[in-house]
């Protein structure tokens, strides 16, 4: 006799289903997972394949949507600032540096820190940011002849592919046989400009004079996509959803009173009566009813009467719903419900100190990787290039040397704190216990310590310059404000022990 083996069952979905062993339900064919991403594919087909029109919309989202536009200057503002600046550890560099930031910009509108935020929010918008450096004539009156085009993403087409004779273009960027970028295809002009359209055509530009900033999400991903992508139904969504509340207390102030109107009997007339309409004085018909007009008093017919449509309602929960909402958006744009709203209800030192830790984490990930790897350092090595080869800055043995001098503090704009009393004394108590040096605690400010100690020596220069004693100069005044005439006289006689602290 044989026995069949037993299948353990489990209930799932309302009804029972055989349990298998070994398996994950996310990768299965069950009833729940049915259709759910099962398309695969690679990091730059379903790129190419949508780019266009992420673009398009994120575009229209930031024009016209307040909380994308408020997204995106919380991005910049928080990434970028002032500027991400750099310390040269040669004073000729850095003053020739600090010229060429006025005079960078190839359409002559923004110095170097403005072209910055500019490239941070268009990678934001549109997903990626590209930079073109413009070599220029010495006869041009530039401190370095050097200059950057900053273009939109729109210029590199993400449709254009093609391979011939060994060299192969796949979404607009071209590789050599190793892998490595050789050449930008972009359209000279902008492709959606109509009054250049027709004279538009492509150009193959050296990688090498492009800067191509964009996030990688995927190993192999060769193009950027804009940071709401994965919130921009949601957005149009909630703009549908206000518009349709709008549109609902309008039409709700829209009429005042229907009246309808009484019918009479004729005594004369012996025949049946259908009613017969008593006219309002002064008038010889009855106009249908088209539109309601505020607040105005609409008659009917005898034989009308009005109907509203009853569309669910949210009702109390609209405000819930909308925050809800709102909450998945600062998440999907990875910064806080509170920089996209501006909203603090609710908000306490602890709660808000937490959400903005862990969003600066995300902030200075994003400028080392991205804004100081992808943007400032590229510009900074052809820079210093192009300020040695044209002949305005003399170093000996330059490319021997070249990697030792392009190794630069990029100093971030220094994050403003929610209780800086509460900061400071807990920076102090650490710096002064040994768990973290001044360099890093004045690095978390902006600053890097050569240049903090040299603004404090400066400052104290001033100062006796001009017989000032103050009490933030430890030198001469004790933490309570007293002078340090004792601790002068102790360090006269060191047998004197009294405690002048």
């Amino acid at each position: 006799m044989t026995t069949k083996p037993r299948i353990r069952m489990t209930m799932r979905g309302g009804e029972l289903v055989p349990v298998r062993a070994q398996a994950y339900e996310g990768g299965s064919n069950s009833k729940r997972m049915a259709g759910k991403g099962n398309l695969q594919s690679g990091p730059n087909a379903p790129i190419a394949r949508s780019l266009p029109l992420l673009q398009a919309r994120s575009h229209n989202a930031v024009r016209n949507n307040p909380y994308a536009q408020g997204a995106k200057e919380s991005y910049v503002s928080n990434l970028v600032g002032a500027g991400i600046k750099p310390q040269w550890g040669d004073k000729a560099i850095q003053t020739l540096w600090d010229r060429w930031v006025q005079e960078c910009d190839a359409d002559g509108v923004d110095d170097f820190y403005g072209l910055s935020a500019l490239a941070a929010g268009a990678q934001f918008e549109a997903g990626e940011a590209l930079g073109r450096f413009r070599y220029r004539r010495k006869s041009d009156g530039l401190s370095v002849p050097l200059q950057i085009q900053l273009i939109e993403a729109e210029h590199l087409d993400p449709n254009f592919n093609s391979t011939f004779q060994g060299r192969l273009i796949k979404m607009g960027i071209e590789f050599n046989p190793i892998g490595q970028r050789t050449a930008y295809h972009l359209w000279r002009y902008h492709p959606h400009e109509r009054l250049t359209a027709e004279i538009n055509q492509r150009v193959p530009v050296p990688a090498d004079n492009v800067v191509h900033m964009f996030r990688r999400t995927r190993p192999g991903q060769m193009r950027g996509v804009p940071e709401l992508t994965s919130v921009i139904v949601r957005l149009y969504e909630i703009d549908e959803m206000q518009d349709a509340t709008l549109a609902r207390q309008k039409l709700a102030q829209l009429f005042g009173a229907f009246v309808k109107r009484k019918t009479g009997h004729d005594p004369e007339d012996d025949g049946p009566n259908f009613g017969t309409l008593v006219s309002m004085p002064g008038e010889e018909g009855v106009e249908p009813l088209s539109e309601f007009t505020p607040g105005g008093i609409h008659y009917l017919e005898d034989d009308e009467e009005i109907t509203f449509s009853s569309p669910p309602e949210i009702g109390s929960n609209y405000t819930e719903w909308l925050r809800t909402e709102l909450l998945a958006v600062a998440r999907g744009v990875g910064i806080t419900y509170e920089q996209l709203t501006g909203d603090l209800k609710g908000v306490n030192y602890s709660s808000i100190r937490a959400g903005l830790l862990e969003f600066r984490r995300r902030a200075e990930a994003l400028q080392a990787h991205l804004i100081v790897h992808q943007w400032c350092r590229r510009i900074a090595a052809k820079w210093l290039d192009v300020a040695v080869t044209s002949g305005v800055l003399r170093i000996a043995n330059y490319w021997a040397q070249r990697e030792q001098l392009l190794t630069i503090d990029w100093i971030a704009p220094k994050w403003s704190w929610v209780d800086p009393l509460k900061e400071v004394t807990a920076d102090l108590l650490e710096v002064r216990a040994g768990f973290k040096p001044r360099s890093e605690a004045a690095g978390e400010r902006g600053w890097s310590i050569e240049q903090l100690d040299a603004q404090i020596a400066a400052g104290n220069r001033s100062a006796e310059r001009h017989g000032l004693v103050l009490d933030s100069d430890p030198r001469a005044t004790a933490r309570n404000g007293a002078l340090q005439t004792a601790l002068e006289a102790l360090a006269k006689d060191p047998d004197n022990e009294e405690d002048n602290s």
